[in-house]
């Protein structure tokens, strides 16, 4: 079942083209990589798939997104997070707050306005916590959070509103290895992934390749690339994206991605 698709997506920023033309499909139990240099709109494409993008970023007429057969602009905002979830790029101390009330926040595209969250909700939270390696930090100010603790809560977060479709950026971001493959490890496993959509923007090319079942790489030129791990992730076209040289080394039948 496809949950998110794109037909004829441009996006642009100020007079700058990030991508032309751009067209693919997100089905139930894939996880997409999403490639490229710095500052190609990696970020801002994962923005405008959730509805979120700034002011500044500017849509053609002719785009159709839509999640679950429907278009993304016809969805109330709550219907909408009920549906797709976002990890941002970085998580925003707003308010002073406890980890698992930070985590709850989750669950607020289920509750009715002024509805609190019920047992089943803190329950299903904690649960996400200790998962996460958190269980022991549900009273801990947030401000009192490593890098790496932050990320693992907003992914705790991101976890309670039981979403379908996960956009993340950079979900790796601020983790050591450990936590790295966890993360990857928890979101890739068949009894989870069968049930969601995934697309994660990625920087480490050897996570993605292993990690990843398709990829969408984001060239410099406004040009875009989709396809399977193994058709995309090629030393010539790393080397393209990238603008810099990258060889395969092939060693005891696994291979990396390194830079010449």
């Amino acid at each position: 079942m496809t949950c998110l698709s794109v037909n004829n997506l441009t996006l642009k920023i100020a007079e700058r083209t990030l991508c032309q033309s751009l067209s693919f499909k997100i089905k139930t139990g894939q996880c997409w990589g999403i490639l490229g240099k710095n500052g190609v709109g990696k970020t801002t494409l994962v923005h405008t798939l959730a509805g979120i993008q700034s002011s500044s970023t500017v849509v053609n007429p002719q785009a159709n997104i839509k999640l679950n057969n429907v278009p993304i602009q016809q969805l109330k905002s709550q219907t909408l997070a009920q549906q797709l979830g976002i990890l941002l790029q970085d998580f925003q101390d707003i308010f002073p707050s406890t980890v698992l009330d930070t985590a709850l926040i989750g669950r607020h595209p289920h509750l009715k306005a002024w509805q609190w969250p019920d047992p089943d909700d803190i329950n299903l939270v904690k649960k996400l916590l200790a998962q996460m390696g958190l269980a022991d930090y549900e009273q801990r100010n947030i401000a009192s959070l490593s890098g790496g603790e932050r990320r693992r809560l907003g992914l705790v977060t991101l976890l309670a509103q039981q979403t379908n479709i996960l956009l993340l950026d950079e979900p790796v971001n601020h983790l050591d290895i450990a936590h790295q493959h966890q993360l990857l490890n928890y979101l890739t496993n068949p009894s989870f992934k069968q049930q969601h959509a995934i697309a994660m923007v990625m920087h480490d090319i050897n996570l993605a390749k292993q990690y990843c079942d398709h990829i969408l790489l984001i060239y410099d030129n406004r040009q875009t690339r989709t396809g399977t791990t193994e058709e995309m992730l090629t030393a010539e076209n790393l080397t393209e994206v990238y603008g810099y040289p990258i060889t395969e080394l092939v060693t005891n039948e696994q291979s990396v991605f390194v830079a010449k």
